[in-house]
């Protein structure tokens, strides 16, 4: 059963860090400074879900709401960026929900070690650092930047719901049958298939800038 929270915490740090490195796209920050404010919010995590572990939180019966609640989460801060284009609210919004979720999830996780919150922090700060480069060929692509971000949002969203949907029936499963990795097994193939789109579209984009120079 940890084993499932701690694969739920992993997607969920990977998504929603890969979501403020497109955000941070927007600003004309470098590279040392984009680094910098990585690193910053990395050391924060880490003490968030340290933190966590203080609080002898039990939403095990409760994890269908809390997906529920970053689901509607994540569409009202759509909805702010694209609608009303209020990046720097939906950019708040979102560190806010970063570090929120990971809390909740990381307080149900009573043997979490050093070792296992290290990793979740390189792992944020990477994906962050992979998003934000991204995002400097991105913007030439054919749609918005913001609608890029957009549709990203809304498949992460769609996820998170999924979560919420099949949360029920995965903690009423025989963990002798079946491992909590392959039941998350599909969802970590879906990361991994949205890991290389983005792969190949940055590629397309960077071939197609150097042949029109």
């Amino acid at each position: 059963m940890l084993d499932l929270i701690f694969g739920y915490l992993i997607i969920i740090v990977i998504l929603l860090s890969a979501n403020v490195g497109l955000f941070l796209g927007n600003y004309n920050f470098n590279n040392i400074k984009s680094t910098l404010i990585f690193v910053v919010l990395g050391i924060l995590f880490i003490i968030d879900i340290n933190i966590s572990r203080l609080f002898s939180l039990n939403l095990l019966d409760y994890l269908t709401h809390v997906f529920l609640i970053i689901f509607v989460i994540v569409f009202i801060i759509l909805l702010t960026y694209l609608k009303l284009n209020k990046l720097n609210v939906s950019l708040y919004c979102t560190v806010f929900l970063y570090y929120m979720s990971s809390f909740l999830l990381a307080s149900q996780l009573t043997e979490l070690s050093i070792y296992d919150s290290l990793l979740l922090t390189f792992i944020s700060i990477i994906i962050m650092i992979v998003a934000f480069q991204s995002s400097k060929l991105l913007i030439y692509a054919k749609r918005p930047y913001n609608v890029i971000i957009g549709e990203y949002m809304s498949l992460m969203g769609i996820l998170i719901f999924l979560f919420a949907l099949t949360n029920v029936s995965i903690m009423k499963l025989d963990y002798e049958m079946f491992s909590p990795f392959l039941i998350l097994t599909p969802t970590y193939q879906l990361v991994y298939v949205v890991i290389a789109i983005i792969v190949v579209l940055i590629i397309g984009l960077y071939w197609n800038d150097k042949k029109s120079r």
